[in-house]
């Protein structure tokens, strides 16, 4: 006999939990139609506000992301970039600690591995040179360059 109570509490249990979602939504639907001004937005209970309104927050904060992004989109060039004998883009810089000029190529290192060689022949004119040098100032703190 005792087996039939507890399936018949917990099937109460769980019709009165159903009940209190169901009241819940209700009282949030009318609040939504027919809000007073100082009516909080999602129910009595303060724990429930708090929470939704900071995903309210994080969901507004997401949509302004994403236009964000939509309108750099917009921005981009489309004209078909010219790289030169270097491309920026690929160098990882975090990754060289040190950089060296040599005649003829510049050698970057990290600790005592050489990492990268640029070798000089591959510049198309001496602007690109001192282009990669000014870049290499920028990114390294430990540089040898020759100055010419």
């Amino acid at each position: 006999m005792e087996g039939v109570h507890s399936v018949a509490n917990s099937s109460a249990q769980a019709g009165l939990r159903f009940m209190e979602i169901f009241v819940r939504l209700f009282v949030w639907i009318l609040n939504l139609t027919y809000r007073r001004q100082d009516a909080p937005l999602y129910g009595a209970n303060p724990v429930d506000q708090t929470v939704l309104l900071d995903f309210d927050e994080s969901r507004k904060l997401e949509r302004e992301a994403q236009r964000q992004s939509q309108i750099v989109e917009n921005f981009k060039g489309t004209a078909e970039q010219v790289h030169g004998a270097v491309d920026y883009d690929e160098l990882k810089w975090e990754s060289y600690d040190k950089a060296v000029e040599t005649p003829q190529q510049f050698v970057f290192y990290s600790g005592r591995s050489v990492q990268k060689i640029i070798a000089k022949s591959t510049f198309r004119n001496h602007q690109e040179v001192l282009t990669l040098r000014r870049v290499i100032r920028r990114h390294l703190q430990n540089c040898e360059l020759r100055d010419e």
